[in-house]
């Protein structure tokens, strides 16, 4: 997959992701809704990790993928 796809992917998942987190808040922790969600938030974590190397890309404040440069490029 290239790069620009992986990011405009991302950044697609970033408000669901947001929103996902910010109901972790009002749901009953330990419950099933609250665990569904915790695992929803936890997969998209895991595919920033399978497409950029970054399980911590929606930590940050900036709003694009940061692709480490490894000198080579999708085409």
């Amino acid at each position: 997959m290239s790069w620009e796809i992986a990011d405009r992917l991302l950044e697609s998942l970033r408000p669901t992701r947001h929103l996902l987190t910010r109901t972790l808040a009002d749901i009953p922790i330990g419950g099933p809704e609250y665990r569904q969600v915790d695992r929803v938030v936890q997969e998209i974590d895991g595919l920033a990790k399978i497409l950029i190397g970054d399980a911590t890309h929606y930590y940050r404040e900036s709003y694009s993928a940061q692709v480490p440069d490894t000198g080579q490029r999708s085409e």
